[in-house]
């Protein structure tokens, strides 16, 4: 069975999951605005689509997070509203066994994270870690992004300002 849901906050309850047979799923949207990533860093817009698979030591989620951050241009600086996607799939394991409430062992892997003893499975540190992956390393405003030339006054469009030079010379030799 496939349910869905809308969430503006990170903690699910996942206690009738975890009693579910291996395989059952179920779907969420999760959407936050202002989401801090970390002291310097926020996205305007955080928006999650997920899947909630029973898994034998846990659960799996997997899906594609969009987020909308405020960007400065590599090539122009000027701000602007960019989007980008991130897929991702994680593991969640649980600390208390949902039928008879005993503590179970903790992962040894650093990249499985834990429901805890409420059933309360928290995705706020993986979606903090994928909107950082999916944030541009060198962010550009769009394909019409006039770079540089735009911020040197009366300054013309030659294209590609490393070739300059070479236009300069033909410019020179037809003279």
């Amino acid at each position: 069975m496939i349910a869905t849901h809308l969430h503006n906050d990170t903690v699910i309850n996942v206690a009738q999951l975890l009693k579910a047979r291996v395989g059952a799923v179920r779907t969420v949207t999760v959407q936050l605005d202002d989401f801090a990533l970390d002291e310097d860093l926020r996205v305007r817009k955080l928006e999650a689509e997920l899947r909630l698979t029973r898994i034998a030591s846990g659960i799996l989620v997997t899906g594609e997070v969009k987020i909308t951050s405020p960007q400065v241009c590599a090539r122009c600086l000027t701000e602007f509203e960019g989007t980008y996607s991130e897929s991702f799939e994680a593991e969640f394991w649980p600390s208390i066994d949902v039928f008879t409430g005993l503590p179970l062992p903790a992962p040894t892997d650093d990249e499985i994270f834990v429901i805890d003893e409420n059933h309360q499975l928290d995705l706020r540190e993986i979606l903090r870690q994928v909107a950082i992956l999916a944030q541009p390393i060198k962010p550009v405003c769009g394909p019409d992004c006039p770079g540089f030339q735009s911020l040197l006054p009366g300054h013309e469009d030659v294209g590609d300002s490393r070739l300059a030079v070479l236009q300069a010379l033909l410019e020179e030799r037809t003279d």
